[in-house]
């Protein structure tokens, strides 16, 4: 027994013999890891987290991601090679990055020294020399093996990369302890430099870092202030990334979407988000656990490592190295603790696999020390349990290759490439369209596919549309003013509005969304989509059941693969094949809508075999059964009961054609037609209740319930050719009728009201159920006199009349005598009870009243308990307008196009705000939108003066907007008149300018507006006189001019901006 005193461990020798064979030995893990992942590599972009990494790179998303810049520099000169996708390229990358941190890794721990009783003992240096060259084998082959770095390792990930790194500033460090060459420490600053700007998990490290670095220049006993200094120094050229990355990503669209006002704010936000990856970590479900797994055991070896050689530890020593080898290898098998059983693909965390792979090799060198042979009277545990611990050691390396071999069903990418080619028969699918609306799942893959192939589509996944920023990214793309416009408001808005015209429907396809497409046109099946067609018979249904057989031969092949349930790839099959069993199942209805039962029936049963949980289909066939007489009914009949006995309540039913596709069975669809009609979407309880009645056609009853369901939904037309059919199958349909004389009354058409009024008569209806229309018309026709003694009349007899009651509060709310109007009103409280129309009546009487809170507490009460209610909205809107509240009216406004896209009252006011905020052409788009559907004086005067103020070039057209107003409003005319003055101003018409603006001045004569129209006229008067060589009389103009600005001065807040910058240039003005 020697008592010679050790050498400290980084300053003892490696034996010369062993040194290649550990190079050896780290070069063939990393070439036998290079191999394993480009064997299991995902071709293809994997969906999810890889996928949406290399779009983020990529700038294909609106929200480019700020950390990974150097990674992202990568991805882009990767995108430019030739042969293979960037997602092929990049994942190539990882895997060679892989291999260099397993190959590191294994140098690394190899590195690890053991205390040695007698250095100068040949066979105990052999001993501890083998134990380090089986610990780096160890530590290669646990990390090798372990599922989340595996698929860092083949996929198209950061994660492999920023491993790389901090291993290789591990690596530096460690160059610097063997060897005491400062350059190894500036060079591991330069790299941190770079890391703390690309990776966060540098920033967690850096002061750990720090420690080190001073406590192994103590060690040394070369500690210097100057090194230490310039080791900080070179940390700074790493972090001029940030500043470099934050001018590469301020090109990006999305970046100064989100209000990033310089580059500096760019770095700051950067710096945010780093600090939010690290402080929302903690939060995670199972985190502290993991941290414990890693942090306790590195504790134990490291922290707490003894100087006596391994084969005198204690028992208790020995039962805690045996705990933390437990624990690496239940993490390398996927035990229930292990970071992947808890975050999978949601927070790949790697980095505690190096730690744990680390831990794991220094155990086994241990181990292995410890099965020594050795006298000593302190040798710790006996002689035969240490060499027990030597065997376990030697089989370490096995265990790790087993566990390889059980993890590859978890972590191979392979079936991306499937995935991938899946993404590209979806592109294929849409035929020229190129917006495809999308349910979020597959968005990235099908954005990066598209990029990849030069394809103009425009992916809009449908959960991002609720947030205004995504919504101001669209309208980069939707570049109609009327559509940015809409866009405001929010996204059904648009896409009501949008889907209206035929060459919109065109454009678009969707993945798994049909009901808003349904309610405009028709929507043809293929593969996993629905691409929009504007007429029925535009869709060839034998030739589309043709293509799709190829491709739901190779959807049943991949249905048939092994693939485990823990690999990504398994949720995402799941979730493809129940789509394709949902395209095939609704692809059978419309066979059977075209009586092709016989097609049918096997397309239901692809459908099946595609995704036996498909209970749509199963309902199909077991109709076609039953009506077929089929000897299937029984088989159909059993399955069903079955599915009721385990699933079924109401709200399965309703989501069936969510899930699994349309259910072709009549009551079924009868019931979900009327459900749209309830809730106010008359299209597609239409298109429900046709499917219902199929070849046959809707009959009277039918389209008379879809005139009503159009009637509310104010589409008078459409309301009206419904009502009609129905009296041509049922010309006694005295409802229908009734219906008819209502939607012409609204019309003003009395002639043809009093003629259906007649034909209601002569279908049985006694004359005194018609008197309230009666009096309607009367009144309508300019008989007031008469109206009147006939409402009077009315609810003298039917006090519960509520329709009459409210016509007579409406007649007389500005009577001189109150006492009608204060009855009037009465009874309706009393008799208003849920009714929705009497309470809308009681808050248009308090707005005429100028009752405003009133009516907002009558109006909120209702959006409320009734929020599709239009009028509802439109009253609010109008209140909120009256008591200037524009930020409540902006949110009405929005809940109204919202519900109403074409609404004339929401348009109009929707312009105002837009006027208001300096947004004139979105502005000019409101208002046209609302003159689409009615020429109102007031809209046609708002549109002429912003035109007349804003495009010069389009004041004809104000001109002849200004004169089509004055035509239909006589009456009103000043407020037109004023428009037209100073339109005359502008066009030097001075002569017609004062003429209409004595005319407001008149009416009007304290009016700002007028007034500093007044003064602009005096002052264009001075100009042409001082043209003429008049001065004198300029200056008596002049002066008139300044005198009228100058008593506005206090009156500013009348004007508008415009206004009072006029107001400005006339103070401003020189003699």
């Amino acid at each position: 027994m020697s008592n010679t005193k050790q050498l400290p461990t980084s300053e003892r020798q490696e034996p010369p013999r062993l040194l290649p064979f550990r190079w050896l030995a780290a070069i063939g893990l990393g070439g036998a890891a290079l191999v394993l992942y480009l064997a299991t590599l995902s071709r293809g972009a994997f969906p999810g987290l890889p996928a949406k990494s290399l779009v983020w790179q990529l700038q294909l998303d609106i929200r480019p991601l700020l950390l990974d810049s150097l990674w992202g520099y990568l991805v882009w000169a990767l995108s430019y090679l030739p042969g293979g996708s960037v997602a092929f390229w990049v994942g190539v990358s990882s895997a060679v990055f892989g291999a260099l941190c397993v190959v590191l890794l294994s140098l690394l721990t190899m590195r690890l020294r053991y205390s040695l009783h007698d250095q100068h003992d040949p066979a105990e240096v052999r001993r501890e020399a083998q134990a380090s060259l089986l610990a780096g084998v160890v530590a290669g082959l646990f990390l090798m093996g372990s599922i989340p770095f595996w698929i860092l390792a083949n996929r198209s990930l950061p994660g492999a990369f920023h491993l790389l790194l901090l291993l290789s500033a591990t690596f530096l460090f460690s160059e610097y302890q063997r060897t005491g060459r400062v350059g190894f420490l500036y060079a591991l600053g330069l790299l941190y430099g770079v890391g703390i700007s690309e990776f966060a998990t540098f920033w967690m490290f850096a002061p750990l870092t720090a420690l080190l670095v001073v406590r192994a220049m103590l060690q040394r006993a070369e500690f210097s202030m100057r090194v230490l200094v310039r080791t900080g120094l070179c940390v700074l050229p790493g972090l001029l990334l940030y500043p470099l990355n934050a001018w590469w990503m301020f090109q990006a669209p999305g970046v100064s979407l989100r209000g990033f006002g310089s580059l500096w704010s760019v770095v700051w936000y950067t710096w945010r988000d780093q600090w939010h990856l690290i402080a929302n970590a903690p939060q995670t479900s199972g985190f502290l656990l993991v941290m414990c797994l890693t942090v306790i055991p590195w504790g134990i070896l490291f922290l707490m490592r003894s100087k006596k050689p391994a084969w005198r530890h204690s028992a208790w020593q020995v039962f805690l190295r045996v705990l933390v080898l437990a624990v690496a290898v239940a993490t390398l098998y996927d035990a229930a603790v292990s970071p992947w059983h808890f975050f999978g693909m949601q927070y790949l965390m790697a980095t505690p696999y190096v730690i744990l792979a680390a831990c794991a090799g220094y155990v086994a060198g241990e181990f292995w020390v410890m099965g020594q042979t050795r006298e000593h009277r302190n040798a710790g545990i006996g002689q035969p349990l240490r060499r027990v611990m030597a065997g376990v050691g030697l089989l370490l390396p096995v265990a790790a290759v087993a566990a390889l071999v059980l993890n590859q069903p978890v972590a191979d990418g392979r079936f991306g490439s499937r995935l991938e080619r899946l993404a590209d028969e979806t592109l294929d699918a849409l035929d020229g369209r190129d917006v495809l609306l999308s349910d979020g799942i597959m968005d990235d893959m099908l954005r990066l596919r598209a990029w990849e192939r030069g394809l103009p589509v425009h992916v809009v996944p449908l959960r991002n549309t609720d947030t205004q920023l995504y919504r101001q990214y669209l309208a980069l793309t939707f570049n109609s003013e009327r559509q940015q416009s809409l866009l405001q408001i929010s996204f059904p808005a648009f896409m009501q509005e949008f889907i209206a015209a035929d060459e919109n429907l065109r454009r678009l396809a969707s993945i798994d969304f049909t009901d808003p497409l349904r309610e405009y046109g028709y929507l043809e099946p293929d593969r996993m989509l629905y691409r929009a067609e504007v007429m029925e018979q535009d869709i060839d249904l034998p030739a589309l059941v043709e293509r799709q057989k190829p491709f739901w031969a190779e959807m049943e092949e991949w249905a048939a693969l092994n693939l485990a349930d823990r690999n990504p790839a398994a949720g995402f099959r799941q979730y493809l094949l129940r789509l394709t069993s949902k395209v095939a199942n609704n692809i059978g209805c419309m066979q059977v809508e075209r009586g092709d039962k016989t097609g049918a029936l096997a397309t239901f049963q692809q459908a099946r075999r595609l995704f036996p949980d498909n209970i749509s289909a199963l309902l199909n066939l077991l109709t076609i059964a039953q009506t077929e007489k089929l000897p299937e009914e029984a088989e159909y009949t059993a399955l069903w009961d079955e599915f009721k006995a385990r699933h079924m309540d109401s709200r399965v039913m309703w989501a069936l054609s969510a899930l699994y596709g349309y259910v072709y069975n009549a009551g079924y669809l009868v019931r979900h037609g009327m459900m749209w009609a309830v809730s106010g979407k008359p299209r597609l309880a239409e298109a429900e209740l046709r499917r219902a009645a199929g070849r046959q056609g809707v009959n009277a009853a039918v389209k008379a319930f879809l005139g009503r369901a159009y009637l509310q939904g104010q589409d008078l037309q459409r309301s009206t050719e419904y009502y009609r059919e129905a009296i041509q199958e049922n010309p006694q349909d005295a409802r229908s009728l009734l219906m008819l004389a209502e939607i012409a009354l609204r019309e003003e058409h009395y002639d043809e009201a009093e003629e259906w009024l007649q034909k209601v008569e002569a279908a049985g209806v006694p004359a005194d159920r018609l008197r309230f229309e009666r009096t309607a018309l009367t009144y309508l026709r300019g008989d007031t006199d008469r109206a009147m003694q006939q409402l009077l009349d009315l609810v003298n007899k039917e006090k519960d009349n509520v329709r009459a009651w409210a016509l007579l509060a409406m007649l007389t709310s500005d009577a001189p005598d109150p006492t009608l109007h204060q009855r009037a009103v009465k009874a309706l409280k009393e008799l208003q009870g849920t009714s929705t129309d009497v309470r809308l009546l009681l808050a248009e009487l308090d707005i005429n009243q100028q009752n405003w809170a009133a009516a907002r507490d009558k109006l909120e009460q209702l959006t409320r308990t009734n929020p599709r209610n239009v009028r509802a909205w439109e009253l609010l809107v109008e209140v909120d307008f009256r008591e200037r509240k524009r930020d409540l009216a902006d949110d009405h406004v929005r809940s109204l196009l919202t519900l109403s896209p074409q609404n004339y009252t929401g348009n109009l006011l929707l312009g105002s705000l837009q006027y208001a905020r300096g947004q004139f052409s979105l502005a000019e788009s409101s208002y046209r939108a609302a003159l689409r559907v009615r020429r109102d004086p007031a809209a046609l005067n708002d549109l002429a003066y912003l035109l007349l103020i804003n495009k010069p070039a389009a004041w004809g057209e104000a001109r002849a907007l200004v004169e089509e107003a004055l035509a239909a409003q006589p009456a009103n005319k000043i407020v037109f008149l004023s428009t037209r003055s100073e339109l005359n101003l502008r066009e030097g018409r001075l002569d017609e300018a004062e003429d209409d603006l004595q005319q407001v001045l008149t009416a009007m004569p304290n009016q700002a507006a007028a007034l500093l129209l007044a003064a602009e006229l005096y002052a264009a008067r001075a100009a042409e006189l001082a043209a003429a060589d008049d001065a004198a009389g300029a200056k008596r103009q002049q002066a008139a001019a300044l005198d009228l600005a100058n008593s506005l001065k206090d009156r500013q807040n009348e004007l508008s901006l415009e206004q009072q910058q006029h107001l400005y240039g006339l103070l401003d003005a020189k003699p």
